[in-house]
């Protein structure tokens, strides 16, 4: 190769392109409702990239549910939630575990795990919704952020802790 010539061509901007750049990719790039959902769904992401990366999740909740554009009492929601996760976090482990005991907590897909976390966490909180629409809303969160098996894992692990 000659000086002044790179190895590397131009090409046409792709989907991994916008991902670099920044923007969402995906086949549907879901839209999630605010309310309490919406609260979830951040307490969700804060606590994964808790496990991914080690920052706060109570930072992150807090950046993801204003970005979300949730009000103020949904971020407070969000910010109670993902402060019993944390605090109960080595709690809620144990229980899933003794339900899923093949798929030990720290083995469990992060979504999986987190969404499960967020579920029974919720159940402790005074305002907490009735159990079935906690169950409900978990299984959609794990639909929209998970595996395709997800959903099912996760019905079946509450569906057990919660008889």
């Amino acid at each position: 190769m000659s000086p002044g010539k790179s190895k590397f061509t131009t090409h046409e901007p792709d989907r991994l392109d916008a991902l670099v750049e920044g923007e969402p990719v995906g086949e549907n790039d879901p839209s999630i409702r605010g309310g309490r959902t919406g609260s979830r769904a951040a307490v969700v992401q804060a606590l994964y990239e808790s496990d991914a990366s080690g920052h706060p999740a109570v930072a992150s909740v807090t950046r993801l549910a204003t970005e979300r554009g949730l009000s103020e009492e949904e971020i407070d929601f969000a910010t109670r939630l993902v402060t019993v996760c944390e605090e109960q976090r080595n709690e809620l482990d144990s229980r899933i575990a003794r339900v899923a005991s093949q798929f030990p907590p720290e083995q469990m897909a992060l979504v999986d795990r987190n969404v499960l976390r967020v579920a029974l966490a919720e159940l402790e909180m005074s305002d907490a919704a009735p159990e079935k629409v906690v169950a409900n809303e978990a299984v959609e969160l794990a639909r929209l952020f998970g595996s395709d098996s997800s959903p099912k894992f996760v019905n079946g692990v509450l569906g057990a802790l919660l008889r």
